[in-house]
């Protein structure tokens, strides 16, 4: 390994130190997860609320002036709609989902999957009636039309009706749904042209650690009239104020999301907002909070049209809802490599395989050939520093500390050979995109979730085989194989180049530093990361064999740069010097001409 590469993985480590620095935060205020019985109870209370049978058609008594039930006096009643990817409870009080059940999915626990069944979770609307505010929260509504995927439901008050509607669709993860203000334009007061809407939901825990996904939980939206897609922070409370015409508000989990959409855009002003609870527990890992003004045009038939698309944060299904809903899935800087070349490649293996330790293989396979002339470039210019070596000691030897003279001297032994010091380094570099993105593209990567290969149980966390019960600094309280494996193999690469560059004293001993630094870094993440870096370092050390024994003769190499030294040393100009000479000579003639 030259220095060149050494400088090289240097950079690399400190952008993944940057990268890291935004994308994580310190587990130390965090505390063990809620009980298991907890957690029990809840799968039990939810359960029973979805397998609530369906409401039979109740009509509605027509000319009735019934004054809303309050919920503390009426008991709760859930009614459940139902597609192939979702159950969904609705509560009689208020109209709202009471959960939501992902079908064939599970927790990290194995428990089935529920989204929105937080029983504090808040989905209401204020209406300014003459005679006094209404909280839709605190109507009882009872069906007046059912079916498997659908429900009607109406509360009378004030001589008016409130209607809510839910519709799924059939395959997909997507809920329609209605609000309707009914003959109460005459009710409400006419100062008051809009209600107030809140939305609130505490986010429960659904993946192994609760640092995991609370560090990944935040709050995303997106005006209807931009492309661009915002976030608040990851890492502490905080409330937004958005201006009108938001499309959409998503509450994003590590790899679920539930988004609220608005056919029209909000018309007027939105808040967001994230409380980050002081100790983190299973049943609330995050509250967020999305309050909005609609406006109200005293219509005899007031109807707000809006869909809800709860459900995973798979790629290809977020992009196929065509509001730019795919962006919350964090590609990191160099995103489009994932967009357009690890993404496609990786559905595309995925369509034929379905063991996601092969695809990975696979997908590495691919990725290396595709770079292999870049490895191969880099290595025939290691091969030539390698052989120019004993002069460029020479020249240190002969110059001591004038590294001005030591640097004009070694420019002249590269061009005089034809080797470009920069030819082993810029390799690397053009690399370094597709590095970083699969830095950022398996830890999102939801396809890998809960996917077994060899000894890891999920492809999408660390690959723990022993917990140690005890934390080590910087270190962690387990180990990971595959990490350990991505170490070991860097290390035994890294040992390989140092012998054939010759590389010694303090550059050596920095080039040994980093795998061990990348141990500890790499510990707590996706063990899908770290064991596409293993296969990488392992396909990568085969083809320098490879290279080394039928590609690059390194005497026939070495024969080449002895005759190029033989060769008159002919400097080329670039074409900005040559047009600056140019200019130079015919200001230098005009001013002659002026003289005679």
């Amino acid at each position: 390994m030259d220095r060149k590469q050494i400088i090289g993985y240097v950079l690399i480590f400190i952008i993944l130190i940057f990268t890291f620095y935004f994308n994580q935060q310190s587990a130390a205020e965090m505390e063990a997860q809620a009980k298991t019985e907890d957690s029990l109870r809840k799968v039990e209370r939810i359960t029973d609320s979805l397998n609530a049978p369906a409401a039979a058609v109740v009509q509605q008594d027509s000319g009735s002036v019934i004054a809303p039930a309050k919920i503390n006096t009426v008991p709760e009643k859930t009614y459940s709609i139902e597609n192939s990817k979702l159950k969904i409870a609705i509560s009689n009080h208020g109209a709202k989902i009471s959960g939501v059940l992902l079908k064939g999915l599970r927790t990290f626990d194995s428990s089935d999957l529920y989204l929105l069944h937080n029983p504090n979770d808040t989905f209401n609307y204020k209406i300014y009636f003459k005679n006094g505010v209404i909280n839709t929260a605190d109507l009882t509504f009872k069906p007046t039309a059912t079916s498997k995927s659908a429900i009607v439901l109406e509360a009378p008050t004030n001589g008016g009706i409130v209607r809510m509607t839910y519709r799924l669709k059939s395959t997909t993860y997507n809920l329609t749904y209605n609000l309707e203000l009914i003959n109460c334009n005459n009710q409400i007061a006419p100062s008051q042209n809009y209600i107030d809407f809140k939305w609130v939901s505490n986010i429960g825990l659904a993946e192994r650690t609760i640092e995991d996904e609370q560090t990944t939980t935040t709050a995303f939206y997106k005006y209807k009239s931009d492309d661009d897609v915002e976030n608040l922070s990851t890492t502490e409370s905080e409330e937004k104020k958005l201006q009108k015409g938001v499309e959409w508000v998503s509450y994003k989990q590590k790899f679920f999301n539930t988004t609220l959409i608005s056919k029209s855009g909000f018309d007027d002003a939105l808040t967001i907002n994230i409380e980050k609870p002081e100790i983190a527990m299973e049943n609330c890992i995050k509250r967020m909070t999305t309050s909005a003004v609609l406006p109200y045009g005293f219509k005899p038939n007031e109807k707000y049209e809006f869909e809800f698309y709860i459900g995973p944060n798979h790629y290809p299904t977020l992009t196929a809802q065509k509001i730019g809903l795919q962006k919350i899935v964090s590609l990191g800087f160099f995103g489009w490599v994932s967009k357009f070349i690890i993404i496609p490649a990786f559905n595309l293996i995925a369509k034929y395989i379905s063991n996601f330790g092969l695809v990975i293989l696979l997908l590495t396979l691919f990725i290396k050939i595709c770079l292999f002339p870049l490895v191969y470039k880099s290595y025939v210019s290691s091969a030539k520093m390698r052989i120019l070596k004993p002069e460029i000691d020479e020249i240190k030897e002969k110059y001591g500390t004038d590294m001005t003279k030591i640097q004009q001297e070694n420019m002249k032994l590269y061009k005089r050979a034809g080797v470009s010091p920069m030819g082993g380094c810029l390799p690397m570099l053009i690399q370094l995109p597709f590095l970083l993105a699969m830095f950022n593209f398996f830890p999102a990567s939801y396809e890998l979730r809960q996917q077994a290969f060899l000894w890891a149980k999920d492809l999408s966390t660390f690959d723990s085989i022993l917990d140690l019960g005890f934390e080590i600094p910087f270190y962690g309280s387990h180990i990971s194989l595959f990490t350990l494996l991505m170490t070991v193999s860097t290390l035994l690469y890294t040992r390989m180049n140092n012998q054939l560059t010759g590389v010694s004293g303090q550059m050596k001993w920095i080039s040994y530093l980093m795998p061990i630094l990348f141990l500890g870094f790499f510990n707590n993440y996706a063990s899908g990361l770290t064991y596409y870096y293993f296969l990488g370092n392992m396909i990568t050390f085969g083809q320098n064999v490879l290279i080394r024994k039928f590609f690059v003769d390194e005497v026939k190499l070495h024969k080449q740069i002895e005759e190029n030294k033989k060769k008159p040393l002919v400097i080329k100009k670039s074409g900005f010097q040559k047009r600056l000479e140019d200019m130079a000579k015919q200001n230098a003639a005009k001013t002659n001409n002026k003289k005679k």
